[in-house]
């Protein structure tokens, strides 16, 4: 497939990518603009606690920085992993990730807002969690696979700590609470891509138990050896 039709494609309003990039842009602009909208969709935990404005915490998701650079960046990562996590998951699990996962995001920095100020009243522009959760994502799946990077060969595993290094240099610069949303983002991405829900973690934690017990009772039986001929020892 030749690039122009791959761009085409990215930006088909059929593509779950192309409809991120277009909500996440006209969002960010609009919030640009006018700085109420921003107000209203961002996520405030102390405005989730005391107002509760409980829809912030799903639209924080698609609103960012409106700046040139950081547009440019969203665009492109919710075309390139947005198409990809749509050929391998489905529209409808894609989108399932993406609201669930901005919402738990969103949901455990309020909670850290009821016992921190600083998080509580920061603004966050949740379209840096969804890019991030996206690049992350396709990381992961990918895994020991090679994939040029600006024509660079790395592994997907590779991928997905450049995707992470992004928050992690702001929490480094600008301090944790800064990129809360996003750090909560990348544990739950990771999560949801390994399949370490609840309902798996449960079946495994009853499966190594269930091992165990059986261990256990057959604690009193030895083993025979083979090399061993004794008619006593078997029923003929």
């Amino acid at each position: 497939m030749s690039f122009a039709n791959e761009v085409k494609r990215w930006f088909s309003p059929k593509s779950i990518g192309g409809q991120l990039a277009l909500i996440i842009t006209l969002l960010t602009l609009i919030g640009g603009r006018w700085g109420e909208v921003t107000q209203q969709l961002a996520l405030i935990p102390s405005s989730v606690i005391e107002d509760f404005k409980l829809w912030q915490l799903a639209t924080h998701g698609f609103i960012s920085v409106a700046e040139g650079w950081s547009i440019i960046f969203t665009i492109v990562i919710c075309l390139q992993a947005g198409t990809f996590l749509e050929q391998r998951w489905g529209a409808r699990r894609l989108w399932l990730f993406v609201v669930l996962v901005n919402v738990i995001a969103g949901v455990v920095t309020v909670l850290i807002g009821l016992f921190s100020p600083r998080v509580a009243h920061t603004i966050y522009l949740g379209g840096l969690t969804t890019t991030t959760i996206l690049w992350v994502a396709e990381g992961v799946i990918l895994g020991p696979q090679r994939v040029n990077f600006f024509f660079f060969p790395i592994t997907g595993y590779v991928l997905a700590v450049i995707g992470a290094i992004s928050p992690l240099v702001i929490a480094w610069t600008r301090g944790w609470w800064a990129v809360v949303p996003q750090l909560v983002g990348i544990a739950v991405t990771i999560a949801w891509v390994k399949e370490y829900t609840p309902a798996q973690l449960w079946l495994r934690f009853r499966s190594a138990q269930l091992e165990r017990d059986l261990r256990k009772r057959a604690s009193h039986l030895s083993v025979i050896d083979g090399k061993r001929r004794d008619r006593d020892q078997y029923l003929n």
